[in-house]
């Protein structure tokens, strides 16, 4: 075999072995999308931290009476029944009328997951009444909120019998420090109606723990959308340069002619 014609046979076989791919290399728009994206699911990461807290506070459950509940009979007390038991820091309750008059304000008693203030005999005579109150959630944070009722108009008490000479007499005393005392309890009372709580236009701390949820929702499927997208675009961009490369070895192949002899 004349060694001459090895040479073009060596050539030809070293054409058809396959080249290694070349990989693409990200462009710089790429990579910054990239950055981009991390940064935003970043921040929608401890945009869900933040929001942890607010919806863990304490809901409140019931009320007694129910919030819009019309009564016939004044109710015994205010009770606030809670998910759970909330911490017994200078909890307070306001309870106003139709006129936005106080005619409740105290502090209710913490007992397990309910709050509970008593109404004295003869403190609500009928109306539209609001009450406003606010505790301490287990978790450390104030909550509060408000709710309403009605109550039926209540009957005056019926006017004493007029007693006998000999009864004014023997009475006569007693009845003039009673009146004292009536007195010094009526101006007691108005001075109270004088400088209601602030607290009496509290409102239901739900609505933040909800915007704050919403907030933190938008952000995490913002995030996922944009990244979606810069995904399926490397993919894209990947596949392109793959082919191309694909393409040109075989139009060189193609374009490769048989070698002559020499």
């Amino acid at each position: 075999m004349n060694p001459s014609t090895l040479i073009p046979a060596r050539i030809r076989a070293l054409a058809a072995t396959p080249r290694p791919a070349r990989r693409p290399v990200l462009p710089a728009a790429v990579v910054v999308l990239l950055s981009l994206v991390g940064a935003l699911a970043l921040t929608a990461f401890l945009a869900t931290l933040g929001a942890l807290p607010a919806q863990a506070h304490d809901q409140i459950v019931s009320t007694d009476p129910a919030d819009g509940a019309e009564l016939d009979a004044p109710p015994a007390a205010i009770t606030l029944t809670f998910s759970t038991e909330p911490l017994d820091v200078q909890p307070q309750v306001v309870m106003t009328d139709a006129a936005g008059d106080v005619v409740l304000d105290g502090t209710p008693t913490i007992d397990g997951a309910d709050a509970t203030l008593p109404i004295e005999d003869g403190t609500l005579t009928g109306g539209a009444y609001s009450v406003a109150w606010r505790v301490v959630s287990s978790d450390g944070h104030p909550i509060e909120g408000t709710f309403g009722f009605t109550l039926a108009d209540q009957p005056e008490s019926a006017p004493a019998e007029d007693p006998t000479t000999e009864d004014q007499e023997s009475e006569g005393t007693e009845t003039g420090a009673e009146s004292a005392q009536e007195s010094d309890d009526a101006a007691s009372g108005t001075a109270d109606d004088a400088t209601p709580s602030q607290s009496a236009s509290a409102g239901p701390a739900d609505e933040d723990s909800d915007g704050s949820a919403t907030t933190t929702i938008a952000l995490v499927t913002g995030a996922v959308l944009i990244l979606a997208v810069a995904v399926v675009g490397v993919i894209a961009w990947r596949r392109r340069g793959a082919g191309g490369s694909d393409g040109s070895d075989g139009s060189d192949e193609a374009h490769r002619g048989p070698d002559t002899p020499a």
